[in-house]
């Protein structure tokens, strides 16, 4: 399958920092994590902090898979809005789920402020909207959720959006806090970076093809007969994670994206905020630190993995009629902004679950393994998510919240 296609703007515009070895000899660990992205990275960092041995293992460059790939949107949102959560797993539940987000959102604003590089974070408001009449009293159902719960949220009518958006909307819920931007290949080589200072070790370029549970630790092994024993193994490799499980949790999307040159001023893009329309797909819109818009958006379901979906080229004519349709929107959005020229096009593979919630926790079929799936359009926010609740998970602090994200539910 091809994991990502095209040019992303994220490689581009920062090259590799650091260069790590490949396996080469047999050792052993306390916890071993599965996958050098953007997940990986935040549970590294999470668990070295807490001095447990570590090391993380990556058959590609580290933050070379879905991360480079990642438009990298942080919002307490996720893909089910919260009335249809309610609906899925209980008002209670959903709520939950979504004020974990709210948290993460600003625990990810506390982990930059202690690294080295900012990683481009910025706090952002958020609008989700409709431009479909018949919708709006589903979206102001929306409104009264959330603002029944305390989330910062202000309902717009097609009048009070008038100034604020040159794009004509019936209805929106426009959030005016719990979002935030950030580069994720700069934050996943930055949390690498301090991991390793807290005693993390990187293996690149090291693909694991044999695991095998047992009643204390896992062994597991590597296409040259190099072998790891580790008493827990953490599954943080996305998509490929899910040949290990054998209940089908989740399906694949191809996404794609548009990366503009930067932008000289913004007529008619209220704070440059975040924002969604409520369709299926939907489409999604976000500025860079250098003043960039990315569009993102038509997805296509993936089906097999031989399937051409699943290999798409940025050269294949689907890939480039999908970019004109994403330049044209982008257009109608802002007609007043004269200065649109594109300058990345990529697409990536990614995992949507049928509530939209991650899957983290242990797996009964594969003892001393815990998974950290964060598919979903949130897929950062719901690394955080993995991190800290598989570190109090190793520490045996199993909490509650792991009931909402666990095999199962």
């Amino acid at each position: 399958m091809k994991l990502v296609a095209g040019d992303m703007i994220w490689t581009n515009l920062t090259k590799v920092p650091n260069k790590y070895p490949y396996l080469s000899e047999n050792i052993e660990c306390d916890a071993l994590i599965i996958g050098g992205g953007v997940t990986g990275a935040i549970i590294a960092y999470y668990l070295t902090k807490e001095g447990i041995n570590t090391v993380l293992v990556d058959k590609n460059i580290i933050g070379y898979g879905s991360t480079r790939a990642s438009t990298a949107i942080l919002q307490y949102e996720v893909d089910t809005d919260l009335w249809g959560l309610s609906h899925m797993i209980g008002e209670k539940q959903a709520v939950e789920c979504f004020k974990l987000s709210e948290k993460a959102v600003y625990d990810i604003r506390d982990i930059v402020n202690t690294l080295e590089d900012n990683c481009d974070f910025q706090l952002k408001e958020c609008l989700y909207y409709t431009s479909n009449a018949s919708h709006i009293a589903p979206l102001k159902q929306e409104f009264d959720i959330r603002k029944k719960y305390g989330f910062d949220v202000e309902f717009l009518d097609k009048n009070s959006a008038k100034d604020m958006f040159s794009f004509s909307l019936e209805a929106g819920v426009y959030s005016k806090s719990g979002g935030a931007l950030i580069n994720p290949y700069k934050f996943t080589n930055a949390l690498i970076k301090e991991a390793v200072k807290n005693g993390l070790t990187i293996y690149e370029n090291t693909e694991i093809n044999k695991i095998k549970c047992q009643d204390d630790h896992v062994l597991l092994g590597t296409p040259n007969d190099f072998s790891i024993k580790a008493k827990k193994v953490i599954m943080a490799a996305g998509y490929e994670s899910k040949k290990y499980i054998k209940k089908d949790v989740v399906s694949l999307t191809r996404t794609f994206n548009l990366v503009t040159k930067p932008i000289k001023e913004f007529h008619g893009w209220h704070n440059t905020c975040i924002f969604r329309d409520d369709n299926d797909p939907y489409i999604y819109l976000r500025t860079t630190a250098d003043n960039r818009i990315i569009i993102g958006g038509e997805d296509e379901k993936v089906g097999k993995e031989s399937s051409k979906m699943s290999n798409l080229t940025n050269e294949d004519t689907v890939s480039i009629k999908k970019y004109d349709i994403l330049l044209e929107k982008l257009k109608a959005f802002f007609p007043d902004i004269k200065d649109i020229e594109v300058e990345y096009k990529f697409s990536g593979l990614f995992g949507v679950t049928k509530d939209g919630l991650p899957y983290i926790g242990e797996y009964p079929q594969m003892p001393n393994t815990y998974f950290a799936l964060a598919y979903g359009s949130n897929g950062i926010v719901n690394g955080i998510l993995c991190g800290q609740l598989i570190k109090d998970l190793y520490l045996n602090n199993k909490r509650p919240e792991l009931d909402l994200f666990k095999f199962g539910r």
